[in-house]
């Protein structure tokens, strides 16, 4: 016989999670765990490194479609593309910004 695969033992995050943190999802976690990891500065002052991102994600988004409406289509594509990848990373800043337990 097989035994069933569903595990009803909650995974570490959401033990951890309180009713004031709700638990993040894995890739949040993931980013989370590597920000935490790489600067101790940029984790604290994680609101503002996201801002930025997305106000330079803003203008690369405007770059290109200036382009775009110039006609010049190829090299419209170098800041769209990164505009978005700015955008997801300043996504997943703000989330993870959201979901860090507060500093005294």
């Amino acid at each position: 016989m097989h035994a069933p695969n569903e595990n009803p033992t909650p995974s570490r995050s959401e033990q951890a999670a309180g009713p004031a943190h709700p638990p993040a999802s894995n890739l949040v976690s993931i980013w989370a765990r590597g920000r935490r990891q790489i600067t101790p500065w940029a984790y604290a002052h994680l609101r503002a490194v996201a801002a930025a991102r997305f106000i330079i994600g803003l203008f690369l988004v405007g770059l290109g479609a200036l382009f775009l409406s110039r006609g010049y289509y190829g090299p419209a594509a170098a800041p769209l593309a990164v505009a978005a990848l700015l955008l997801s990373i300043a996504y997943l800043d703000f989330t993870v910004a959201r979901s860090a337990p507060h500093r005294l």
